[in-house]
């Protein structure tokens, strides 16, 4: 069996329809430290880094929605400052010219308000929420692949622990032959060369015995550490050792056009890559917009407080104009409105004492507000829209084709699974037949061994006969159920290992 998955089949696995478990029996369930395939692909997906980077993609989509949003809303600002004017200036409160330091300060609030860009902002919004829809399917996708991962190194767990099972029983089978034969050299019924090639078996079954154990513990070791277990976890780890019943195989389909025309529609890689295509034809028509004129408004609303802003304090006194005296020596004024000489107004009040205004009234007495509409033509600059719509029409293209590709590699990664699991039932098949032969053989020749009628030689060839056709029969066995199951997937059914 091959333990590793073709990394094409491990593109297209979709977790919307995965649903992996173990099934097994009622006394198996009492092993509450144990680990089944549905335990190892939850602790995965709550664990995995690569899950969890995909995952913040999914945030960061999220946020360029509500940033999306937002630009249909109108922006609001505040402002303020505080300063000292030293010198001849003119302060921007009374238009006068001062001297002496004054103190400044200035407060407003500025609102603005894209009213036309050629829809930028509408196609922004349906981009971000396509871009939503990305990230959910490449979450699938992420989750499918690791999921997929995790079964294959469950698969090859169980696989390990019965070559340690078949080496085991090959070492006590030889060990109990050696028994025997040392016994019969001891009486002396058997050469001393039968026991030695006795012990030899069994030094190579112990070998043996030992490289299946390793195989077994660099198996655990590499689903371990997908699974990022800790130390305590990973020393307990042990996984559910299922029934026989349990890895049954499907029934193959007639053909592979029913798996590949539900993952043609179903699957997140093709989903993921229709939305790529509709997302680069968003993008031209993005950069279009940059042909179309910008009309924006603004508001500004602000107020502000000067020093040199005073108000006189006390009584007025009126100052007059004395113009001469008439022809009686009575003094003539002027009154400004009138010629008549007994009427007297005075030309403007003064004041002796000045204080400065206060600094809420100055606040209330100076406010102004402003409403602007701005609008701006294109007419050049420098080809980088044109160069913008350029670019966003090869990046269809090749959304195009990248859509076509995954079409295709998933279609032949279907077919060549369908091909790969005919093949593997037809192997089981002759495996089996293979192995029922190395029995009876070895059963026969183990009964002559023991007879006397062969030498030790003969015996390890039949017992390596024997070891063979066991091997290539599971090794097949397995083979085919994690082929079988593939097809399950790719038809929407959910793997499981019964």
């Amino acid at each position: 069996m091959n333990n590793s998955i073709p990394s094409q089949m491990t593109r297209f696995i979709s977790t919307a329809i995965i649903t992996l478990s173990v099934v097994f029996s009622g006394s198996l369930f009492s092993q509450d430290s144990a680990w089944s395939l549905q335990k190892c692909i939850n602790h995965a997906f709550e664990h995995n880094l690569q899950i969890k980077q995909s995952a913040l993609n999914n945030d960061r989509s999220e946020i360029g929605l509500i940033s999306a949003r937002g630009a249909f809303l109108p922006s609001l600002n505040a402002s303020g400052s505080h300063g000292y004017n030293i010198g001849r200036t003119i302060d921007p409160f009374t238009n006068e010219f001062a001297t002496d330091a004054i103190q400044s300060n200035s407060f407003g609030l500025n609102s603005g308000i894209t009213l036309y860009n050629g829809f930028k902002n509408h196609l922004n919004l349906k981009r971000a929420e396509l871009g939503v829809d990305i990230a959910m399917v490449n979450l699938e996708q992420t989750k499918n692949d690791l999921a997929l991962t995790i079964s294959a190194a469950y698969l090859n767990v169980l696989f390990q622990e019965e070559f340690v099972t078949l080496a085991t029983l090959n070492l006590e089978i030889t060990k109990r032959q050696a028994n025997r034969v040392a016994k019969l050299v001891e009486a002396g019924a058997a050469p001393q060369s039968d026991l030695l090639d006795v012990q030899a078996q069994e030094a190579s079954d112990y070998a043996s015995l030992i490289s299946s154990e390793n195989a077994q513990n660099l198996a655990k070791l590499n689903i371990i550490q997908l699974l990022q277990l800790t130390g305590l976890q990973a020393e307990s780890f042990e996984i559910v050792k299922p029934t026989d019943q349990d890895l049954e195989f499907s029934v193959l389909p007639p053909s592979s056009e029913l798996a590949i025309n539900h993952a043609l529609n179903t699957f997140p890689e093709i989903r993921a890559a229709a939305l790529t295509v509709d997302d680069s034809y968003l993008n031209l028509d993005i950069a279009k917009t940059s042909l179309q004129p910008r009309l924006f408004a603004s508001y500004n609303f602000g107020s502000g407080y000067s020093g040199n802003r005073q108000e006189p304090v006390g009584d007025p006194t009126y100052d007059m104009l004395e113009l001469g005296t008439d022809e009686d020596g009575q003094t003539v004024y002027y009154a400004g409105v009138t010629e008549s000489l007994d009427v007297v107004i005075p030309l403007a009040p003064s004041y002796s004492e000045f204080q400065a205004i206060p600094f809420a009234d100055q606040l209330s007495d100076n406010i102004n507000q402003s409403v602007f509409f701005s609008l701006s033509i294109p007419i050049f600059n420098g080809f980088a829209t044109r160069n913008a719509i350029k670019q966003a029409e090869v990046g269809i293209l090749q959304s195009k084709y990248a859509e076509e590709a995954t079409v295709q590699i998933l279609t032949q990664s279907i077919e060549s699974a369908w091909a790969d699991a005919v093949a593997a039932q037809k192997n089981l098949l002759a495996q089996e037949a293979a192995l029922a032969s190395a029995e009876l053989a070895f059963t026969n020749t183990e009964l002559r061994f023991e007879a006397g009628a062969i030498s030790a030689l003969e015996y390890a060839d039949s017992r390596a006969r024997l070891d063979n056709a066991r091997t290539n029969s599971l090794r097949t066995r397995y083979d085919l159920v994690f082929k079988s199951k593939i097809l399950d997937f790719y038809q929407g059914k959910a793997i499981t290992l019964r």
